[in-house]
C-alpha cells in the first residue's frame, strides 16, 4: 500500500528530528543494569504517566510518539543495557496509518520479540494487542491482533488482549476513553492500567 505524500513529507521534515532527539535522550539516560519494568511502544506508551499509575514499581518509559514497529528494532540496545525484569510491548497502530502490510508489521513484531528474548533471557516479555481506533481500521486491527496472539503463543509469552476493553462494540475506540479517536484520555489510561496491573505487579512485594 502507498503512503500519502503529506505523510512522507511530515516524517522527513519533522518526525525524524523528533525521533532522533527522543532516542538520544533514552540512550543517554538509560542507566545500565538499573532493571525495572519497561513500557515499550509509540505515543500511547510515551504519553502514559506510568510512574503515577504504578508508584511502587520501578518503571521505565521507552515509548516514542509516532514510531512504527520497524523503528523499535533500531533502538533496542538501551533497553537491553537496562536489564529489565519485565517488558510490555504495544506497537503497530502507526503502521496502519502508514499503510504497512499486516505481514510486514507481524514480521517486525516477531523479530522484536525474538531479539529481546535472546538478549534478555531472564526478562518476562508481554505482548499487547492493538486498541481500536476509528472504525475504518477495525478489520485490519483484528487481523493484526490475531497475528500477535499467534506470535505470543509461538514465543511462549503472555498476550494481553486490550481490544475488548476499549471497543465500543463496532470496532471503534470508546469515546469516553479518548480525546481524538486514537490517543487516550485519563480514563482510558485508567482502563489500561487495570488491565496491566496483574502482570506488572505479579511477584512484587506488598
Amino acid at each position: 500500500m502507498k503512503r500519502s505524500l503529506l505523510g512522507i513529507l511530515v516524517e522527513r521534515l519533522i518526525m525524524r528530528k523528533l525521533w532522533s532527539a527522543y532516542r538520544d535522550g533514552l540512550e543517554v539516560g538509560a542507566v545500565p543494569g538499573c532493571g525495572g519494568v519497561v513500557f515499550l511502544g509509540d505515543s500511547l506508551t510515551h504519553n502514559g504517566r506510568w510512574e503515577l499509575m504504578f508508584p511502587d514499581s520501578p518503571v521505565r518509559n521507552f515509548g516514542i510518539g509516532g514510531e512504527r514497529s520497524e523503528h523499535l528494532l533500531t533502538r533496542l540496545q538501551p533497553i537491553i543495557s537496562v536489564q529489565p525484569s519485565k517488558i510490555f510491548i504495544l506497537i503497530g497502530t502507526n503502521d496502519l496509518a502508514a499503510n504497512r502490510t499486516i505481514d510486514a508489521i507481524s514480521a517486525d513484531v516477531d523479530t522484536l520479540v525474538e531479539r529481546l528474548q535472546a538478549a534478555l533471557p531472564g526478562c518476562a516479555l508481554h505482548l499487547q494487542t492493538l486498541m481500536p481506533r476509528k472504525q475504518k481500521f477495525a478489520a485490519r486491527i483484528r487481523q493484526i491482533n490475531t497475528r500477535y496472539q499467534a506470535i505470543a503463543t509461538r514465543r511462549g509469552i503472555p498476550c494481553i488482549d486490550l481490544f475488548p476493553a476499549f471497543d465500543d462494540g463496532t470496532g471503534t475506540l470508546r469515546k469516553e476513553l479518548t480525546w481524538d479517536a486514537l490517543h487516550l484520555s485519563g480514563r482510558g489510561y485508567q482502563v489500561w492500567r487495570d488491565l496491566l496491573a496483574p502482570h506488572v505487579l505479579a511477584g512484587s512485594r506488598s
